[in-house]
């Protein structure tokens, strides 16, 4: 197993920014999303851009937890679509919520009753086929 596995904790607005920094561009198959209401929690796998060395763009498995979730709403999103692969965009905060925003306008928010997200690298890495290419504005 790789030495040189992520892990993150976000407590604040600042902290979910360089988490949403480093999982923009992740494929989440929506098969590994689950909110867990007993427990007050979402979790996910997202198939992440390692980006930590320049010289080989590779994807790596990571876990998202994401604590004191109160309630879940989606749009356009068919939890029924288990094959369905999303391409994450970007974690927003403000104060009593989490939006996760994917490509093609899905989005998925979270009523929190505090923040604290944990993510974490598990597995080995694979080589990328491919980089994402975003304007710059």
């Amino acid at each position: 197993m790789s030495a040189d596995l992520l892990k993150l904790r976000a407590r604040d607005a600042e902290d979910v920014d360089v988490v949403s920094a480093v999982l923009q561009d992740s494929i989440v198959p929506l098969c590994d999303m689950a909110f867990q209401p007993e427990e007050k929690g979402f979790l996910l796998v997202a198939q992440r851009l390692r980006r930590e060395n320049p010289n080989a763009v590779e994807r790596i498995c990571c876990a998202v937890r994401i604590h004191s979730v109160t309630a879940v709403q989606t749009h356009d999103i068919d939890f029924n679509q288990t094959d369905r692969m999303l391409d994450l965009l970007a974690l927003l905060f403000d104060a009593d919520a989490l939006t996760l925003v994917f490509a093609s306008g899905a989005k998925i928010r979270l009523t929190l009753s505090g923040c604290c997200l944990t993510m974490e690298d598990f597995g080995e890495a694979w080589p990328a086929l491919c980089q994402p290419q975003h304007e710059r504005g």
